[in-house]
């Protein structure tokens, strides 16, 4: 959008500018002002904006960087109880989880 703009918005500066450009009355005949190059301008102007309008949008998209967290390990110590009758305390690791857990087992 903003490139259509300036493409207007020139197309009217060097429109506006070229337009004092003509004819005009010297003595008894009409001449006409430059030197017949009054072409070269506007096509110079209307050749960059036809490249710049013409030329693809690229487009660069970055993905966030993916960040790996480790799960906290919290420890809490078992609440201070007797076992049960034929039972003990023992420390083990889960096999499915990789947890350490306080069970009690037999004697």
């Amino acid at each position: 959008m903003k490139k259509i703009v300036f493409a207007l918005s020139l197309l009217a500066l060097v429109g506006s500018a070229s337009a004092h450009e003509g004819f005009y009355h010297r003595g008894g005949c009409c001449y006409r002002g430059g030197y017949g190059l009054g072409w070269v301008a506007p096509a110079v102007v209307g050749g960059v904006i036809g490249y710049e309008l013409s030329r693809p949008n690229t487009v660069v998209v970055e993905q966030p960087p993916v960040v790996y967290t480790q799960p906290s390990v919290v420890y809490t110590q078992p609440t201070v109880q007797a076992p049960p009758a034929g039972m003990h305390w023992q420390e083990m690791i889960d096999p499915t989880s990789g947890v350490h857990k306080i069970v009690a087992v037999p004697n």
